[in-house]
């Protein structure tokens, strides 16, 4: 796996937790 790939995939999973953090957050409301 390059650099580029695994820049791809950190990406991903950054803008998945973000989105299970706001789905949390407006669940809590």
């Amino acid at each position: 796996m390059n650099r580029r790939q695994s820049d791809h995939l950190m990406m991903i999973i950054i803008s998945l937790t973000i989105l299970i953090i706001i789905l949390t957050y407006f669940i809590e409301i």
